[in-house]
Order: structure tokens, then C-alpha cells, then sequence
């Protein structure tokens, strides 16, 4: 969804998800290909382009992932 200036709204989150029930939990199977909620007080709208960093359980690096 385009922002009210007609672009696209983009960000960078960092999200560290500490168990396997914490990302079970984030996971949102519903939208199309899966969806993972990033909690923010940042507005975002479904097509917004973001960059995640994400930790994943059990470790320590931080992966990157772009997304809508």
C-alpha cells in the first residue's frame, strides 16, 4: 500500500525471536507465502517494503530479510 505521498513507506525493524514458540506465535500463515508480525510503534500497511534483522532461537547472528 502507497504512503500519502504516493511512495511506497520503507524501514529497517530488528526482531530476536528467543524460542520456538515466540516465532510459532509471530508466524501469520494467512497472508500469501506467510507473514511473521514485527511489533514496532512504527505504522506499516501490507505491501509496505521493510528490512528485517532477525535472530533466530538458539542463535546469535542476525539475518537479513526484505519484504513487504
Amino acid at each position: 500500500m502507497a504512503g500519502a505521498t504516493g511512495g511506497a513507506r520503507q524501514g529497517i525493524l530488528s526482531l530476536v525471536l528467543k524460542d520456538k514458540p515466540g516465532l510459532y506465535n509471530a508466524y501469520m500463515p494467512f497472508i500469501k507465502n506467510g507473514g511473521i508480525f514485527v511489533p514496532t510503534t512504527r505504522r506499516y500497511f501490507l505491501g509496505d517494503e521493510v528490512f528485517l534483522l532477525v535472530t533466530l532461537p538458539d542463535s546469535s547472528e542476525r539475518l537479513p530479510v526484505a519484504g513487504k
